[in-house]
C-alpha cells in the first residue's frame, strides 16, 4: 500500500512540472486560489459539517468539501483563460520557468495535503481502500505539517495565518501587476 504523504509529494512533482510549462505569474494565481479555498474550508468548517451536512454520511461530506475544493482550484488554473492571469513562460526566460516549477510544487503540495487534511477531519470515510496512517510511519508524522494545520495553528487554532497569508498574497500579485 502507498502512503498518503508519497502521493502528497507525487502530486507536487507533477505539479511543479506543470508550473515549469507555465510559469511563475500564472501559477501565482493559481495559489491565491488554493490559499483562498483552505482559508474557506477552514473558516466554514463547524458550518458545513456540523449545520448544513450533519445529516449527510460522512462519505457525501468528504465528497461535497472536496467537489468545492476543485472548483475553486480549477477556477484558479482556468483563470487565465478569462484574461485574469499572466503570459505563459518565455522561451529562454529559464528563471521564470524554474520559478513556475517551484511555484507549481507548493501548489501541489497545497492541493495534496488540502485533499489529506480532509480525509482526516472526516476520518478516512472509505476504508480500507483509503486507511488513517499507521502509527509511526511517514505519513503520521506527516499529517502535522499538512498546509491546513499549518496555516490554521493546528486542528482548533484561530485561523489568524491564514487571513495574513491571503492577504500578502493578494498585495504581492497587485505589486507585481504594475
Amino acid at each position: 500500500m502507498i502512503e498518503l504523504y508519497s502521493l502528497m509529494l507525487v502530486l507536487a512533482a507533477f505539479c511543479g512540472f506543470i508550473g515549469l510549462l507555465r510559469g511563475w505569474n500564472r501559477e501565482l494565481i493559481v495559489t491565491i486560489a488554493v490559499v483562498i479555498a483552505l482559508f474557506a474550508l477552514f473558516q466554514f468548517d463547524s458550518l458545513l459539517r456540523g449545520v448544513i451536512l450533519r445529516s449527510v454520511p460522512v462519505e457525501q461530506t468528504f465528497i461535497f468539501q472536496l467537489i468545492v475544493f476543485l472548483f475553486i482550484v480549477y477556477i484558479g488554473y482556468k483563470s487565465t483563460f478569462f484574461g485574469i492571469g499572466g503570459e505563459e513562460a518565455e522561451e529562454g526566460k529559464v528563471q521564470d520557468a524554474i520559478l513556475g516549477g517551484v511555484v507549481g510544487a507548493i501548489n501541489g503540495y497545497l492541493i495534496g495535503g488540502a485533499v489529506w487534511y480532509l480525509l482526516d477531519i472526516n476520518e478516512y470515510p472509505f476504508a480500507p481502500h483509503v486507511m488513517a496512517p499507521a502509527p509511526n510511519s511517514a505519513s503520521a508524522d506527516a499529517i502535522n505539517t499538512l498546509p491546513l494545520v499549518i496555516i490554521s495553528g493546528g486542528l482548533t487554532g484561530s485561523g489568524i495565518l491564514a487571513v495574513i497569508g491571503i492577504a500578502a498574497l493578494i498585495l504581492l500579485v497587485l505589486f507585481s501587476a504594475s
